[in-house]
């Protein structure tokens, strides 16, 4: 197999007998502005017939959102994100619950979003458990407090991590009327059916066993015979109980499912006692994540363009490298995979003062120093270079600002925290180093070939790094949160890939590229994995 080289004319321009291409570039465009008109009027409407505002409860950072213009005391609820999340990711869950007439509080748990309090045990074991419980009982305590709130009908709501804490919070505390856990997995729950008072379990159809085995069990803690879908007890009693398993979602995507939300908008009205609304009033559990993602869309899209006008098509280099053998631009990135696993395995757990973050970063690291030392071994130095020029610096910082500001805007307003806090700030400049290292090594392997073998190399890289990952969870050597987290580290991989692709088109020398590579990856891993 043979694949294509740098020959031939230039991208764009045509040959005897050779048809004039689409132009790609103003079809992207248009398609990047109609995402991003359609992202900011989604975000900009998000907040209709709301009202919101922040606050720091006990070094707690929290957010309550209530019906606009509202009369009289509201029933509340508390909501505790995950692992490796925080508020924003469960704002579907306020909005849906404020239009409903409830008063809700969002809250960034120990180690996560503005919360710089560091989350002993990667959220395990007593001293994580403790650590929670104080998060959620200053929130209670903070919610229960509030004049238009109804302090005797307070419910919790949780997910994953959060579910756990919440379960453990409602069992040891009965003034909490009803909660909600999303994906707690695995975890003993009181036999008892009124503690926790009225509890309602979900998991998704395509999650794990262990997460939709444990919404059955606790289910069946109170009654044996218990089957998902059926509602045991009396909610007015306090003894309601109730197991869902939302079909076609997995471990994220259920918190943005309309059954989901019908279903706890349902349970707390019957909870508190109050009249049950049509199914569909207030729902909106997609409206800010999916404007987010137009946004992020829209700077993909347009990547190209702005590249292109930086950097203009930068001359080629003086001396052209010849592209590593087909088995040698294939063979490294498995080799480097291989030798990272093990380098995974032995590096620090707690180097970074975040959890997870630091072998992750370590890992790709790793690869990318393997792959550049595997190519010089085989004679091939590999990458774009034509020196640093100032305009080319100039463009580098441009690009790079581009980057972090289309992943960290669109993130903060509709599905994370994206602003670095605390240790996150110091840690970001080590773990965006390793991400430039490792899009280093793949752009390497990608010199000296044309646009579409250079795409291929750099996908069959990207994929046997996440295949890797898969493996160094399943041989121990990483965490098992490194799955739940595998689709975002596709999704910015897979970003990267297109940004790669618009700057080797302008000829852009391989340290650029990596830079840019290095601040996507970089900044998502810095700010979202816990500080422990």
């Amino acid at each position: 197999m043979e694949l294509d080289h740098q020959t031939g004319p230039p991208p764009g321009t045509t040959g005897p007998g050779r048809p004039a291409r689409v132009p790609l570039r103003p079809i992207a465009l248009v398609l990047a502005l109609i995402a991003a008109a359609a992202g900011v009027l989604g975000l900009a409407t998000a907040d209709d017939g709301l009202e919101r505002r922040s606050a720091v409860v006990a070094g707690v950072p929290v957010e309550i959102a209530r019906p606009a213009r509202t009369t009289g005391r509201l029933p509340g609820v508390v909501i505790a994100h995950g692992l490796g999340a925080s508020r924003q990711l469960m704002r579907g869950f306020a909005d849906t619950l404020a239009r409903r007439g409830y008063a809700v509080e969002l809250v960034d748990l120990a180690g996560h979003g503005a919360n710089t309090e560091r989350l002993p045990g990667t959220g395990e074991g007593p001293a994580a458990d403790a650590r929670l419980d104080h998060d959620l009982d200053a929130a209670v305590g903070h919610l229960r407090a509030l004049p238009w709130v109804d302090g005797g009908r307070i419910g919790l709501l949780g997910h994953s991590m959060g579910a756990a804490a919440v379960l453990r919070y409602a069992a040891a505390h009965a003034g909490i009327r009803a909660t909600v856990a999303i994906s707690q997995g695995a975890m003993a729950v009181p036999g008892s059916a009124s503690r926790p008072r009225d509890l309602l379990l979900l998991a998704g159809g395509l999650e794990f066993p262990g997460y939709r085995d444990g919404a059955v069990a606790a289910l069946r803690a109170a009654y044996s015979q218990g089957r998902a879908g059926v509602t045991y007890g009396d909610p007015q009693a306090g003894t309601a109980r109730r197991a869902v398993l939302v079909g076609g979602v997995e471990h994220v995507s259920i918190l943005f499912a309309p059954q989901t939300h019908r279903e706890v908008a349902s349970w707390f009205d019957a909870g508190f006692g109050r009249p049950a609304a049509r199914g569909g009033v207030g729902l909106r559990p997609v409206r800010r994540a999916a404007s987010a993602m137009l946004l992020h869309l829209a700077a993909v899209l347009s990547f190209g363009a702005i590249a292109s006008a930086l950097l203009g098509r930068m001359p080629p280099p003086g001396r052209e490298r010849r592209p590593a053998p087909l088995p040698v631009a294939l063979g490294v990135p498995a080799l480097a995979v291989a030798v990272a696993l093990p380098a995974m395995a032995v590096l620090p757990r707690n180097l970074l003062p975040l959890a997870v973050a630091g072998p992750l970063a370590g890992f790709f690291g790793v690869i990318g120093v393997a792959i550049l030392l595997g190519l010089r071994l085989a004679g091939r130095t590999g990458g774009r270079s034509d020196g640093t020029r100032p305009a080319t610096a100039a463009a580098a910082v441009v690009l790079a600002a581009w980057t972090v500001l289309s992943f960290a805007v669109p993130a903060q307003l509709g599905w994370a925290h994206a602003v670095p806090v605390g240790p996150r700030v110091w840690a970001l400049v080590p773990v965006t180093a390793c991400a430039a290292l490792f899009f280093g090594g793949v752009e390497a392997l990608c010199a000296g070939y044309g646009r579409r073998a250079a795409t291929m190399i750099h996908a069959w890289t990207i994929a046997g790094a996440l295949a890797g990952l898969c493996l160094a969870v399943l041989l121990g050597a990483a965490p098992p949160f490194v799955l739940l987290v595998a689709p975002l580290l596709a999704a910015l991989l897979v970003w990267q890939g297109v940004q790669a692709a618009a700057l080797r088109a302008v000829r852009a020398p391989a340290w650029l590229t990596a830079v840019v590579g290095g601040v996507l990856l970089g900044w998502p891993l810095a700010v979202t994995m816990p500080i422990g």
